[in-house]
């Protein structure tokens, strides 16, 4: 049997479209969705209608829960919020009730599947580093296992040592006394470093035991798709070019703030409408400015041999919402990478040190008024 496994949709039709197209003429039998079917994205009722009639078993991802009601979006930044109420408004009730429904683990032969992790799934934690692989290997007894959510394909892999490693997207053959976890990555939302802009997913075929990584390229116009919602019409056009243009740059996480912008933009959009048919047709990121009343600022060298950073963030209890930077610099003091995020009780990360930097530097700013936030922990750590 040939699975495709794919994860993290996120309303994308077009993208979807294309990737079961691809996994049809690669052989697949059955398509298993890890989840997040809905959120972001200009098409949800196409999305699950699709989802639904082609897909053998299907998870629920966090925005799922939030669309159906079974997750408060409260800590959702407020494009995700948004996004999750306008979807709510377009589904259908039995669109609804489907959602609410959805299972958090899947279990095959001799693999299992979640959205995010197996030690809880229905609290959608993250496996980004090797310690949170190590309590997924522990927390089921399969030798593979497939997670999405982070949007970021990748393998951990364990064996007779106990010793867990991350490593890159690769095809593989299982071999006996040794585990998996692979994150196939996300179908309609890739977190790139803004070079490319592809859906990616995997392919497991159980006979053969292999595990290969697909990479379908498609254009930002594939993410500004066409939109209906006559309820909210305006406030899904600019949604839809917000998530178009975040997804080439690959920074939609820090796109928009509560209330206070963190970077200047200068936009062109074109619309045309034809019974209540808009695209999007161009949008133009032309400025990043620094967050402004930073409260707390870190930075950290960069060894050679660091390959990583985390960073673990977590406010005072009834805290004003802070927006965190992370920027890493190489030794010219150019920028060669920036990630932000909209913090309201903690935050964790771990990211790839991007090529050539010597140095990162977390800040933390005020989302909104002039009363500053304030900390409980507040760290970031190199890792080799």
């Amino acid at each position: 049997m040939i699975y495709a496994i794919l994860s993290d949709i996120h309303a994308n039709e077009i993208a979807l479209s294309a990737v079961l197209n691809d996994a049809r003429r690669n052989g697949a039998e059955r398509i298993i969705c890890l989840g997040d079917v809905v959120g972001y994205g200009p098409e949800p009722a196409k999305t699950v209608s699709i989802i639904r009639r082609t897909a053998a078993a299907t998870l629920a991802g966090n925005h799922d829960d939030a669309v159906s009601g079974r997750l408060d979006p409260a800590d959702f930044i407020d494009l995700a919020a948004d996004a999750a109420q306008r979807h709510r408004e377009t589904l259908s009730p039995e669109d609804l009730v489907w959602l609410k429904t959805l299972p958090y683990v899947f279990t095959g032969r001799a693999f299992a599947c979640a959205h995010g992790d197996f030690t809880a799934p229905e609290s959608f934690n993250y496996i980004t580093d090797e310690a949170e692989a190590a309590a997924n290997f522990a927390a089921r007894p399969e030798q593979l296992m497939f997670v999405g959510h982070s949007h970021v394909p990748g393998i951990f892999l364990t064996g007779a040592s106990g010793k867990v490693y991350a490593l890159a997207p690769m095809d593989f053959t299982l071999e006996d006394g040794k585990r998996y976890i692979v994150n196939p990555g996300s179908v309609g939302y890739p977190r790139t470093d803004g070079s490319t802009c592809e859906s990616t997913y995997v392919l497991y075929d159980d006979a053969e035991r292999t595990v290969t990584f697909r990479r379908l390229p498609f254009t930002v116009r594939s993410v500004m798709q066409t939109g209906r919602n006559p309820k909210r019409l305006k406030k899904r056009v600019l949604i839809s070019l917000i998530v178009g243009a975040a997804a080439a740059a690959g920074a939609l996480a820090w796109w928009l703030s509560p209330e206070t912008r963190v970077e200047t933009v200068t936009e062109t959009v074109t619309e045309t409408v034809t019974n209540t048919v808009t695209k999007v047709v161009e949008h133009t990121v032309t400025t990043i400015a620094a967050l402004e009343h930073v409260d707390r600022r870190i930075e950290c060298g960069l060894p050679p041999g660091m390959q990583k950073v985390q960073l673990q963030v977590k406010l005072v209890k009834d805290a004003p919402h802070a927006q965190l930077q992370l920027i890493f610099q190489d030794a010219a003091g150019k920028t060669r990478g920036d990630e932000r995020w909209t913090v309201k009780k903690s935050k964790k990360a771990t990211l790839k040190v991007p090529e050539g930097a010597v140095k990162a530097i977390l800040s933390a700013g005020r989302v909104s008024g002039d009363k500053p936030t304030a900390f409980s922990d507040f760290k970031l750590t190199p890792l080799p």
